[in-house]
């Protein structure tokens, strides 16, 4: 607040307290009064501490994407015809395909298809890559995906 803006309403409710006081108001009411109109007129003179980020653009964090990726993954799954969507079958292809180099095992390569089936068990592979994978075709992935990952502890 600027120092003569707060004078003037200093001096305005005292003056404002004075015409008051002279129309016939009690003392301790114009003065109440002339505060209170002072208080008032003082209100948007108060600066209030800007938000740094008031008008940056929301980026969403690694976490609000993922839960956007699971999301959007979960809808492409059909529990009614118990189809997986290409969204989840491309997803989980991916990471099991990570996870295989990992060991050096290339999942496309015929020479090491036997390598690829003993360690995923069965056709697991070969079932992500049609165009209908069942829904119980992904969660074997997902379990071989668990197996096979370096993180996961053993008990």
């Amino acid at each position: 607040m600027s120092w003569w803006k707060t004078s003037f309403v200093a001096v305005a409710a005292a003056g404002a307290t004075v015409v008051l006081s002279a129309l016939g108001v009690e003392l301790p009411f114009a003065i109440g009064w002339a505060l209170a109109g002072g208080a008032v007129a003082l209100l948007p003179q108060l600066a209030l501490p800007v938000e740094p980020g008031a008008d940056a653009p929301h980026v969403p964090s690694d976490r609000e994407r993922r839960a956007t990726e699971i999301s959007r993954m979960a809808w492409a799954l059909n529990a009614r015809t118990g189809l997986a969507g290409e969204r989840v079958t491309r997803r989980v292809r991916s990471i099991l395909r990570h996870r295989l180099q990992r060991m050096g095992i290339d999942p496309d390569d015929p020479a090491d298809r036997a390598r690829r089936d003993a360690v995923l068990g069965g056709d697991v592979w070969d079932r992500l890559a049609g165009q209908n994978t069942s829904i119980a075709a992904v969660e074997r992935a997902l379990d071989a995906i668990d197996r096979l990952s370096p993180t996961k502890e053993k008990k």
